[in-house]
């Protein structure tokens, strides 16, 4: 059966572990930045790219191990939609967080529209990291180590 043939399933679960999986992973980079002061400033760039992929990859690989097929064009861009939204909606929550703790010296004086802009770019660039994450060529080797997982399993019970 043909992927764009498949019954849709809800992708709200998904874009959940999306959201729990960058909560931690954030957890994760703010607890190594604490702990090694002395890692220089590209390291919170490289780690904002390294959260949104691993978030990404994260539900990814569990709506593939529970289904055992790739997204369908609908799911795919539903996903990549609420994923991105939630994306945002995070990392304002975050930013507004360091902000208030004073962790942003000089973020009072920037204008409304650079904030704007800049939230916009981000917007931009993790939307298209996750319809990077989500697309087929990144799934197709989730979905093959499962399937490889499922025949090993398969064989062991019959040998």
């Amino acid at each position: 059966m043909d992927v764009g043939q498949v019954k849709s399933v809800n992708v709200w679960p998904y874009v959940g572990f999306y959201s729990l999986m960058m909560v931690g992973l954030t957890a994760v980079f703010i607890a190594i930045a604490m702990m090694f002061r002395s890692l220089p400033d590209s390291f919170g760039n490289a780690s904002g790219f390294a959260i949104t992929f691993g978030s990404t990859s994260f539900a990814s690989y569990k709506f593939v191990k529970r289904n055992l097929r790739l997204f369908n064009r609908d799911e795919y861009w539903k996903i990549t939609l609420l994923s991105s939204l939630a994306s945002c909606l995070l990392s304002l929550v975050f930013v507004g967080l360091a902000v208030a703790g004073g962790a942003m010296p000089g973020s009072d004086t920037m204008p409304a529209l650079v904030w704007v802009f800049v939230l916009l770019f981000a917007g931009l660039v993790v939307f298209g990291i996750n319809a990077l994450g989500y697309s087929s060529r990144m799934g197709k080797s989730f979905l093959k180590a499962e399937l490889a997982r499922q025949a090993r399993l398969n064989t062991e019970t019959f040998r």
